[in-house]
């Protein structure tokens, strides 16, 4: 389990920095599911966190994508009662993204929502268990959370999903 002391001295800079150093650590391996991290920026600014992830390494298993990116951004708005993110699983070759959001868009399902988004397009968008906890353990608890849901993607009429119960059973 990851755990970070002091959340409320916790700044995205430093929190990122972290993810980046966890995903550069297990990167440094040769038989590690992830080869590459880097950080995404924005005006210069650390935005982001992705990293190149062997599918096969990663879920123990052959998936249709050989490689893929894993998303990873966090934000502390000063005016809201809770931390916003995105981390997401996206296979660039299939034009597919999956993951969380929590922000406060799309508030009809809540403070965090469950979306896929294929060929351009948001093709599912579900309430996702809303979770109020120290970032990393955010991070950790969506990362363990991605093999289950991944086993879970179904393609119905040449578009992926997921079924509720995958998503809602956290």
């Amino acid at each position: 389990m990851i755990f970070l002391a002091n959340r409320a001295n916790l700044d995205k800079r430093t929190l990122l920095t972290r993810i980046h150093t966890h995903l550069q650590t297990q990167a440094a391996g040769d038989d590690t599911p992830i080869k590459q991290v880097r950080y995404h920026t924005s005006s210069g600014n650390k935005a982001g966190v992705r990293a190149l992830v062997d599918t096969q390494s990663f879920l123990g298993t052959t998936h249709p994508v050989t490689e893929v990116e894993l998303h990873v951004s966090f934000d502390f708005p000063p005016n809201r009662d809770y931390d916003f993110y995105e981390i997401q699983w996206v296979e660039p070759d299939r034009n597919l993204m999956l993951g969380w959001h929590q922000d406060d868009t799309h508030m009809d399902l809540g403070n965090c929502h469950f979306q896929i988004d294929y060929q351009n397009e948001t093709v599912q968008r579900t309430s996702a268990e809303f979770l109020d906890a120290h970032p990393l353990n955010v991070y950790e608890h969506r990362l363990n959370q991605l093999i289950p849901i991944l086993n879970e993607l179904i393609w119905e009429h040449d578009h992926p999903t997921v079924p509720n119960h995958a998503i809602t059973n956290d």
